[in-house]
């Protein structure tokens, strides 16, 4: 009997199939559908989320005058419905929703969206202002100064009232608000801020759902426990989550990554010179960074500078990794090498021998200084050097009578008038050996190409920003302020007196450049994990410095720290040999038993001389090692070498401080105490900044034995 197929089997197998298909094509086509419909409410949400964001855009530039923005605040009483924004200042409490609608008319004393009666979002917006007033009874607000605010974005020269609602074009929002005038005091302000920040705080991230419609406003859950949030991270979370995985990144990534709390300072429009200031891990260097990215997309020339010859590529190489298509319209440079191009550009010479011009100071000082009353002094003949260099011709001065009753901003100790008069006799002998020698020095070289920028009016750069700028001299400021004048967004100044690592100042005035109401002072530290900040800060907590002005700042400001923790170890030592090796075993911990890389790494000291030797001690310990002397922003597995000078405008995750006791120097056998004051104190600042450059551990090398209670 042969074989036989089950025809009826197969006829049914295969209908069963045909209707699974049937199903499956009827499940894809409604998914499709599905899809359709997401795809169209998201492109609805994000209308309405960029209606929010540009009106939010308008009113960030008024916390400066008083006025605050809550953006994105929960609805009192509800779990997840959010109010667009909440604005409080002198004229009032205003709660905005905003809608980015084609088409808004008022007709019959009701709100029209084009056919469609608007009535469900007038109620919902007065339910929102209803349950503000609710929150805001305490505090003696009148109940008059709660105000509800439909703003339509993108509109202007649009003003209604309906009911107690009144509605705006979005161009219209500051002048409304300004023109309410000063009706609430600053103590009720600051009530009301923090009754909002407890009753209406900000939506967590991913919470936020379209508001419900109602008709009879909710009730604050005032007096009981707040409701769980149903969101997954807060915006702390969210926060701290960015930092730990840039934290894990090479730390070239880390120099780059912009906190978002900074973001608004990126594009702020300026309407002359501007001033970033704030202590070390601020992130003042990072905001120039990226301002300059943003001057460079807008089309603009800028000139990225400072004093720091190693600074300029590694600036360079950061915002290369940022933005590699607009870093060619930036130009990174340092100060004296921009002056000497602008000359050999205009087809000056300037023969710049800063050697040979030492050697004509040398001779001027044997001559006249040291027959003087300055010899007798006891300082070393650098301090003169600095004197006539710094505060003479740093800051442009061409007669006694200027330098006899000038304010010598960060030089503490005090010359009589003999002394002065003999200071003056020893730059005239100077100047004179220098122009018989037909030679310039760095000074000259900044003050010639000042005068040639000004006179010929040279306008080779729309924006210049200045990083470090503490450390310039007066003139070298000077030269850059040629460049782009006070035009709006032309010039932005970046530093921090307390960070000064060179001998001299001067002050803002002194270089003719104002930023009275555009400077911003940034004091929260993204940088330093805490006990890493409070260690430094221990360093200086006695001292003043001075920061472009007149007025003597104290070291200890307060900074808010955004990072716990940190690892420091002090480790004693009998002496170099025992040091070495304590210093190489914790590098080799770090890289073997953390995953450290070495190159996040670096080993800071005061002098050249040091460096070289701890960075053949490195090699020899078979740790790679490279000079910072050679960093130019590039990735890599070698721990940085160099000084506290060098150091400067740098990050690293790991910093090793050998030696840190015996800096500031010992005080040297007669050495004046004011001189000795003056000097502890500069060198305490640079060393101030060595520390600060470690982002999560300190390892810090002491000479002799610990003490019995450590």
């Amino acid at each position: 009997m042969g074989e036989t197929t089950d025809e009826p089997s197969a006829v049914r197998r295969a209908a069963l199939l045909g209707l699974e298909i049937a199903g499956v094509e009827r499940q894809l086509h409604h998914l499709t559908d599905l899809l359709k419909q997401l795809r169209r409410n998201q492109r609805a949400w994000l209308v309405g989320a960029q209606g929010e964001r540009d009106v939010i855009r308008v009113l960030v530039d008024m916390d400066d005058t008083g006025w605050h923005v809550l953006p994105d605040r929960r609805w009192p009483g509800t779990r997840r419905a959010n109010i667009d924004v909440l604005v409080v200042g002198p004229g009032g409490v205003f709660v905005i929703d905003v809608k980015n609608w084609r088409e808004a008319r008022l007709e019959r004393g009701r709100l029209w969206r084009g056919e469609a009666d608007a009535d469900d979002e007038v109620r919902k917006l007065l339910d929102q202002s209803d349950a503000v007033e609710q929150v805001l009874v305490d505090t003696g607000l009148p109940p008059t100064e709660v105000i509800p605010l439909l703003v339509l974005a993108g509109r202007r020269n649009t003003t209604a009232q309906l009911d107690r609602i009144t509605i705006l074009g979005e161009q219209d929002l500051t002048r409304y608000l300004v023109h309410r005038g000063a009706r609430l005091s600053p103590a009720l302000v600051e009530r009301l801020l923090e009754c909002l920040d407890r009753d209406c705080p900000p939506m967590e991230a991913g919470a936020t759902t379209p508001s419900p419609r109602r008709h009879s406003p909710p009730t604050p859950a005032r007096d009981s426990a707040p409701a769980p949030q149903s969101a997954l991270f807060s915006q702390k979370e969210v926060w701290d989550a960015l930092f730990d995985a840039v934290a894990q990144e090479p730390i070239e990534s880390w120099m780059t990554w912009l906190h978002p709390a900074q973001a608004r300072l990126i594009g702020r429009p300026t309407s002359g010179p501007a001033r970033i200031r704030g202590a070390a891990g601020t992130g003042k260097t990072v905001v120039a960074l990226h301002r300059a990215r943003y001057l460079a997309a807008r089309g603009e020339r800028v000139l990225f500078t400072s004093l720091v010859r190693t600074l300029a590529p590694i600036n360079r190489a950061l915002l290369t990794r940022m933005a590699p298509d607009h870093v060619r319209r930036v130009q990174f440079t340092t100060v004296h090498a921009l002056a000497m191009r602008c000359l050999r550009d205009q087809g000056l010479h300037a023969p710049y021998e800063q050697r040979a011009a030492d050697t004509c100071f040398a001779l001027a000082w044997a001559r006249v200084g040291r027959p003087s009353s300055l010899g007798q002094f006891g300082v070393p003949t650098d301090y003169w050097h600095e004197e006539v260099s710094t505060v003479i011709k740093g800051r442009g001065l061409t007669e006694f009578e200027q330098y006899a009753e000038l304010a010598r901003v960060g030089r503490r100790i005090a010359l009589q008038p003999t002394h002065r008069a003999a200071v003056w006799d020893l730059y005239e002998r100077y100047e004179r050996l220098r122009k018989e020698r037909g030679v310039l020095d760095g000074n000259d070289v900044l003050l010639t190409a000042r005068d040639v920028v000004r006179e010929r009016s040279l306008r080779e750069f729309d924006a210049v920003i200045v990083d470090e700028v503490q450390d310039l001299t007066c003139v070298g400021l000077q030269l850059l302020h040629a460049f782009v004048g006070d035009k709006p967004d032309g010039l932005l100044i970046v530093g921090d007196g307390q960070q000064s690592i060179y001998p001299g100042g001067f002050t803002l005035s002194e270089a003719g450049v104002s930023v009275v109401g555009r400077s911003t002072v940034l004091s929260r530290n993204y940088r330093n994990r805490e006990e890493i900040l409070r260690y430094a800060q221990e360093l200086i907590v006695e001292d003043t410095f001075e920061d472009l002005d007149k007025t003597p700042e104290h070291a200890h400001r307060d900074v808010s720290v955004e990072r716990p923790g940190g690892d420091i170890r002090a480790v004693y030592v009998p002496g170099s040999a025992a040091q070495e090796s304590a210093l190489c075993e914790h590098l080799i911990r770090l890289r073997d038993e953390q995953g450290v890389r070495l190159g996040d790494s670096a080993v800071l000291v005061p002098t050249n001389a040091e460096a070289g030797r701890w960075h053949r001690v490195l090699e020899a310990r078979g740790l790679p090692a490279m000079s910072l002397e050679a960093y130019d922003g590039t990735t890599s597995d070698a721990v940085k070498v160099g000084t506290y000078h060098r150091a400067k405008g740098l990050d690293f995750a790991h910093v090793c401080i050998p030696d840190r006791d015996l800096f500031p120097r010992a005080r040297r056998p007669a050495e004046p105490a004011e001189v000795y004051a003056e000097r502890a104190a500069l060198e305490r600042r640079q060393l101030y900044v060595a520390l600060t450059r470690a982002r999560d551990s300190l390892w810090i090398g002491l000479r002799g034995t610990a003490p019995q209670d450590e």
